[in-house]
This record gives structure tokens, C-alpha cells and sequence, in this order.
């Protein structure tokens, strides 16, 4: 599953469930990571990219 499909399905557990505040800092948590993980991988396509660039003549 992408980062932002599960970000957006987190999200929308947000808003229509009752929850807790432990809950809901689980899932605030949850998100957070997910964002991570999407900055990294975005990271290292823009690194490969300017990489690969670099290389072309």
C-alpha cells in the first residue's frame, strides 16, 4: 500500500470513529511515520534523479 493511500485511510479513522486520546495519538503517531517514510523515499528519487542526471553527457 502507498504512504498516502494509508495516510488518507488513517485520516478518515480520524474523523468518523470515536476515539480516545490514547487512540487518537496512536494514530497521529501512525501518521507521522507514514509522512516520513514518504519524505525519505521521495528523498532518495530526487537524489537518483540528480544522480543520474549528472551522468548523462
Amino acid at each position: 500500500m502507498e504512504y498516502q493511500k494509508a495516510i488518507a485511510i488513517l485520516k478518515n479513522m480520524l474523523e468518523k470513529q470515536p476515539l480516545d486520546a490514547d487512540e487518537k495519538e496512536a494514530l497521529m503517531t501512525a501518521i507521522g511515520l507514514l509522512s516520513l517514510g514518504e519524505m525519505a523515499k521521495s528523498k532518495i528519487r530526487a537524489q537518483k534523479a540528480k544522480r543520474d542526471k549528472s551522468t548523462e553527457w
